[in-house]
């Protein structure tokens, strides 16, 4: 993941709005570092970055949602928010495609590990009652 530019370092200020956002923003911020900072002692790395991972897919979600379903946001700050790395443009891109919109980041893991078990299922309903029978 990119790191996340800050606005005063770039020499321009954000766009109108971001204030509104800016608290929850920076709560994500503080999740990631802690996420970052918490001991993997025994535990293998890819396992390690999944809390990593998990706090960037929410703060992706986070702003999509406010800009595409709630329209909470304009046009010029999501373009910002996206340039300065507080959002994932590919992953934003993925959920603006039919399917995708409803798929979360532990269907995303689900799938992962029934694709690595040998078991792939439609949808997490036939891959609940399976494992669970």
């Amino acid at each position: 993941m990119p790191a996340i530019r800050s606005h005063a370092a770039r020499g321009k200020k954000p766009p109108a709005g971001f204030d509104d956002i800016r608290d929850d923003l920076e709560v994500f911020g503080i999740k990631m570092k802690d996420a970052q900072n918490t001991p993997t002692n025994n535990v293998p790395k890819h396992q390690a970055q999944w809390p990593i991972f998990q706090i960037a897919h929410q703060r992706s979600r986070y702003v999509y949602e406010l800009y595409y379903e709630k329209e909470a946001i304009t046009k010029p700050l999501y373009d910002w928010l996206l340039k300065n790395g507080y959002a994932d443009p590919i992953l934003i891109a993925k959920w603006k495609k039919q399917g995708y919109e409803k798929m979360g980041a532990n269907a995303k893991a689900n799938n992962f590990v029934l694709a690595q078990s040998g078991r792939w299922y439609a949808n997490s309903n036939d891959a609940a009652q399976n494992l669970s029978g």
